[in-house]
């Protein structure tokens, strides 16, 4: 069997390829290290056997990751204690790609013992070689970063593929989700359709009926007066069931889509606020649209059995879910909140909620009010794992934009930029560090304010490097991949239509002022204007040379974006426009059915009766016929348009 559950395979060619990349990479390394430590013939055995053995393993890492790791880190152990010096790459590169295999073909719990077991026996590996105290921490330090951000990288993946292998068979399956969501929306609009007209319409009959039988000037206005209202109302609760929603719920962006459908409300003399709480997250399309029409007919609901009654919307994001609440005061009139109907809103939203693995009450406030709470979980129901991958990626990545210069500032006694140093100093060092690299947590919800928070900090930070402490400018030289991080999100992370190529144009600032104000303060040239001249030249060569830098890891952030996060994007706009287009073009139809005759005899029912209320006893009475008449043509028209939507379904 696969390492997916398929059915067994032999090696293809593309499965040969890492492994001969890997041992390529391992003995050109290796040679160039041995210029300087020239390796004896035993060494050089050892050695090769070992990398063509462990590279011959990885062939199969995508069949057996596990039996694959276990190989690869039992080779490169014996053969590093065989070798006898730490002056090769006999281990360290096949069984990265060995776990990372294992991350994408298995879950978290086997990804991250195999992470666990590889960090621990490269560790003890180096233990022989370390100089021991600071180094061997920073080793270890170095091993746990590193191997953290590979099992990341491996389940990340895994998700993602996860994720595109679902939607491919939804996208296979577009045409039944279309009639699904045509039918869905067609037994939607035939329960709220009998319960805003046939309700309305079957009580103006019978009141009317009765009026028309009693001789009573009184009851007939009564009645007249009482056939208007509800006409005009079921009018307008028509006209709103088939209106065409808002903006399309399916973009990810709450933020944007709450804002107009709150203030519409408001427009219409209906107070609502809009409250967001907790660190805004970047929800699936379906968490969206969830919590889209929650809140749609949660006010829907207040609008029609509260009108005029205070209305507050609450979104508070969480870890792990987005919690919505929709509150409601009680009418002005009776204090009391009237039941809602049948509950078949309620029901649907309920539904919801619960495809999503998630969760919604409604019911009367202790104040007399109503009020609907849902819990939607971000992680797509079925999908959800014990970690957050993504979140794991970017601990590691600001731990290791904070240990790095850290490590290289006073951790290794020979190398240590900032030799004598005082305890003290080296504290504040690292407080600053860490204050330096925090930005790098959301650099996927905002790349550019990552990328900016950055780059004045760093602009701070070289300025007072070369005119206080140049040792300051080493630690800083060595934290340049925290910026190469930053312009690799901008290109990938950055919302969609926004250009991304100004990323490069910004991330080198620092770099640009650090060289050009270490030359300008250079106190070798003497003639008037060198000091200016040189902090141009600097600025502009530290500009253009960082720029270069820069430009692959933005390509780099492009290219995954392109490849990943936009196809998926198109694949659920597919998906939701075809939907769309289904629930438009039932709404359109019953639209017009209604217009033809449900819609017809209503108007005239509402003409009828206002003209009835305007003449004499005679001529209200008289247009108490028409509206009886007409109420009951209305509920003819309206039963045969539902019957004929049943025989559709």
């Amino acid at each position: 069997m696969s390492s997916d559950g398929g059915v067994q395979r032999w090696p293809s060619i593309a499965d040969f390829a890492v492994p001969a990349i890997a041992a390529a990479f391992q003995l050109g390394l290796t040679y160039l290290i041995a210029l300087e430590e020239p390796l004896d013939k035993w060494q050089w055995m050892v050695f090769d056997i070992a990398v063509a053995c462990s590279c011959v393993a990885l062939i199969w890492r995508r069949a057996a990751p596990v039996q694959v790791l276990a190989a690869v880190l039992l080779i490169g152990g014996i053969g590093q204690l065989l070798l006898d010096t730490d002056d090769t790459v006999v281990d360290g590169v096949t069984d990265a790609i060995a776990l990372y295999s294992l991350a994408v073909h298995r879950g978290p719990r086997a990804a991250m013992i195999g992470g666990v077991a590889a960090c621990a026996v490269v560790s003890l590996l180096s233990v022989p070689y370390s100089t021991g105290g600071t180094g061997l921490w920073s080793d270890v330090l170095a091993n746990v970063i590193l191997y953290v951000t590979i099992t990341a990288l491996g389940q990340i993946r895994r998700q993602r593929k996860a994720r595109r292998l679902e939607l491919t068979a939804r996208l296979a399956e577009a045409e039944q989700e279309r009639r699904a969501a045509a039918e869905a929306e067609r037994e939607r609009l035939a329960r709220d359709l009998h319960d805003v007209a046939g309700h309305h319409l079957s009580a103006v009959v019978v009141h009317s009926g009765a009026a028309a039988r009693i001789d009573d000037p009184e009851l007939t206005t009564g009645a007249l007066t009482v056939a208007a209202e509800t006409g005009r109302d079921v009018l307008t609760s028509l006209s709103r069931l088939v209106d065409v929603v808002g903006p399309r719920a399916g973009d990810g962006e709450l933020k944007s889509l709450l804002p107009p459908l709150c203030h519409g409300l408001t427009r219409l003399g209906i107070p609502v606020s809009l409250t967001v709480e907790g660190r805004p997250r970047k929800l699936s399309p379906e968490v969206t649209t969830a919590a889209y029409r929650i809140v749609q007919e949660s006010l829907t609901n207040a609008m029609r059995y509260a009108s005029g009654a205070p209305v507050r919307v609450e979104a508070r994001y969480t870890s792990t879910a987005l919690e919505v609440t929709v509150s409601n005061d009680p009418p002005g009139d009776d204090g009391a909140v009237p039941v809602l109907g049948t509950n078949r809103g309620i029901a649907g939203m309920r539904e919801r909620a619960e495809g999503l693995g998630g969760t919604l009450d409604a019911g009367p406030t202790p104040a007399g009010g109503w009020a609907v709470a849902a819990v939607l979980p971000t992680n797509p129901a079925g999908q959800r794992q014990g970690l957050d991958w993504p979140e794991v990626l970017d601990a590691a990545a600001i731990a290791f934009c904070v240990a790095t210069p850290a490590v290289m500032a006073f951790a290794l006694k020979e190398e240590s930029i900032v030799e004598g140093w005082s305890t003290g100093a080296m504290m504040l060092l690292t407080v600053a560090l860490f204050g330096r690299a925090l930005p790098l947590w959301w650099r996927r919800r905002k790349p550019y304010g990552t990328l900016i928070a950055l780059a004045v900090v760093d602009s701070i930070w070289a300025v007072a490097g070369a005119r206080l402490s140049e040792p300051l400018l080493g630690v800083l030289a060595v934290g340049f991949p925290a910026e190469l991080i930053a312009v690799y999100s901008v290109a990938c992370y950055a919302r969609k239509g926004r250009p991304t190529w100004p990323a490069v144009l910004v991330a080198p600032i620092p770099w640009a002022m650090a060289i050009g104000v270490a030359l300008a303060l250079d106190p070798e040239p003497n003639e008037p204007g060198a000091a200016v001249f040189a902090l141009v030249f600097g600025l502009v060569a530290g500009g253009m040379f960082s720029a270069l830098a820069f430009l692959p890891f933005w390509a780099w952030g492009k290219a995954v974006a392109a490849r990943s996060r936009n196809w998926e994007i198109n694949a659920l706009e597919t998906m939701a426009a075809r939907t769309g287009e289904a629930v438009l073009a039932e709404r359109h139809r019953i639209a017009m059915g209604l217009r033809g005759t449900v819609f017809d005899h209503t108007s005239r029912l509402v003409r009828a009766a206002e003209a009835g209320l305007g003449g004499t006893a005679s001529d209200a009475r008289a247009a108490l016929d028409v509206v009886t008449e007409q109420a009951r043509a209305a509920l003819v028209d309206m039963r045969e348009l539902l019957d004929a939507m049943e025989e559709q379904t």
